[in-house]
């Protein structure tokens, strides 16, 4: 019985070592690029603005402000979101600053780009942009001003 448990031993070692496959790795093949990639600049662009809640309220210590730019011009997909920021530590401020950043080489050129903000607390949508502000293709990258008026 010790035999025949040594050779079926020996069986499955050398069936695991057949089935290991190759390990040899394929020769790599280098594209003549004229440039390194670690060498390319990134132009960026910045638009700046403010978030302004019209209505006197107070706003609970855990609120925060997303503000995003995307692309909404295809109207099948959903937004291509370029850009969004984060602010809290309001402080009751009703008007609040923002600068997003973006990616000059994302943006389409016919594309339709525009930035819109929220404000929630605890999970719950307590603000929202009254419209979005359309940006960068028509020339605005300065004072947008988003006006915030009650989600509900």
């Amino acid at each position: 019985m010790s035999f025949f448990r040594h050779i079926v031993s020996l069986l499955v070692v050398l069936t695991l070592i057949g089935c290991e496959g190759n390990s040899t790795k394929p020769s790599a093949k280098t594209l003549n690029a004229k440039s390194s990639h670690n060498n390319q600049m990134v132009d960026s662009g910045k638009i700046e603005g403010r978030v302004v809640i019209l209505q006197d309220s107070v706003l609970p210590e855990s609120a925060i402000v997303t503000v995003t730019l995307a692309d909404t011009s295809v109207v099948d997909l959903p937004a291509l979101i370029l850009s969004q920021k984060y602010y809290n530590s309001l402080n009751n401020r009703p008007t609040i600053p923002f600068e997003l950043t973006y990616l000059k080489n994302e943006v389409r050129q016919e594309g339709t780009l525009t930035v819109n903000a929220t404000i929630k607390a605890d999970g719950k949508l307590l603000y929202i942009a009254d419209s979005d502000a359309e940006v960068i293709n028509n020339g605005i990258t300065k004072d947008v001003e988003l006006l915030m008026v009650p989600a509900n």
